[in-house]
């Protein structure tokens, strides 16, 4: 076998991996949020692309949707329009959303946000120190929390259905 054959077969490899870590269908022991319904949300500051820092406090008493992402998983590229989509329909009905880039470069992560369009804020977590706060092992997860700070439900994969993702919005209106 050639060099670049071998090359070639870990090339191939590597965008295998890659790609499992993202996928709905991968699901290895740990890979959804270890964060079990009904645990208060773990606080956290996170700093905003846009500038400025959120913490879970500016959330208090609103209904909050958590999604952590990354530009390079097709998963987060098949599920942000779904977001984009819900949040504008229940923004104006208090719900907030905040989106956290992981497993990612913050300058791609800024691109992604921008490219997709994305109007609630977004920030990149910097070590992942809040996804390990969370129990997230990789992107996309999105985590549904109450007016009062608790967990109602996680969901670990992609979300390409706006009436699924409404059923679980819904959950914490």
């Amino acid at each position: 076998m050639s060099g670049f054959q071998l090359q070639a077969r870990y090339v191939i490899c590597a965008l295998l991996i890659v790609v499992a870590g993202c996928s709905e269908d991968y699901s290895p022991k740990g890979a959804p949020p270890s964060l079990e319904s009904g645990s208060p949300a773990p606080q956290f500051t996170l700093e905003l692309i846009d500038g400025g820092s959120v913490t879970l406090d500016s959330y208090k008493g609103s209904p909050l949707v958590l999604i952590y992402m990354a530009s390079w998983c097709p998963c987060s590229l098949e599920s942000a329009p779904v977001f984009k989509e819900v949040y504008e329909e229940y923004h104006p009905k208090g719900v907030e959303f905040l989106m956290l880039g992981i497993q990612d470069s913050k300058s791609k992560f800024t691109k992604f946000v921008k490219k997709k369009g994305f109007k609630f804020p977004a920030g990149f977590d910097k070590g992942e120190r809040i996804a390990r706060l969370y129990g997230v092992s990789a992107p996309p997860t999105t985590f549904f929390i109450n007016r009062e700070g608790v967990v109602l439900s996680s969901f670990y994969g992609k979300i390409i259905e706006k009436n699924v993702l409404s059923v679980w919005v819904d959950q914490i209106l």
